[in-house]
């Protein structure tokens, strides 16, 4: 038979249960920080010409981060409500429907014409748009980061 004692083990417990808030707090903050450099980098990196052709500058604006924290465990999400963010991240390849609209042609039959304004009927459309994954490519770039955050906020956390 084997058997153990510990010695100052109320000593012990408690230095377990106060390094247990240090390692939430050093941990919460790292994660906080990262998904704070994820959706700058998505913003910054991805989003500004090198990944998709900036237009209006709506898809980059509508990145967005959430941190969900509780007593057992802290999420960051970084995210887009862009009705169009999913089309572009995943790809997309279907039809739509494109609305009535009013256009101006200055152009009719490979001739120049003083501008008009004409009306555009309602039509549907067929799209193929190819995946231009621009959050989970963000997310694979920064892997190696977010690893080395996390351990070392562990690390100094516990010591």
């Amino acid at each position: 038979m084997i058997a153990a004692r510990l010695v100052g083990d109320d000593v012990v417990l408690e230095w377990l249960s106060g390094a247990s808030d240090a390692v939430a707090s050093g941990i919460a903050q790292a994660i906080t920080q990262l998904g704070i450099e994820l959706q700058r980098h998505i913003q910054d990196d991805e989003l500004s010409g090198q990944m998709i052709a900036v237009r209006s500058g709506s898809l980059k604006s509508s990145i967005d981060l959430q941190i969900d924290q509780d007593s057992e465990r802290i999420s960051v999400t970084v995210y887009s409500d862009s009705k169009y963010a999913a089309a572009h991240e995943y790809g997309f390849a279907g039809t739509v429907d494109v609305k009535a609209s009013l256009r101006r042609i200055r152009e009719a039959f490979g001739r120049q014409i003083s501008e008009k304004t004409i009306n555009v009927r309602a039509y549907r459309r067929g799209i193929e748009l190819p995946e231009r994954s621009f959050i989970r490519s963000a997310l694979e770039d920064m892997d190696p980061a977010i690893r080395d955050e996390v351990e070392a906020a562990l690390l100094e956390a516990l010591t």
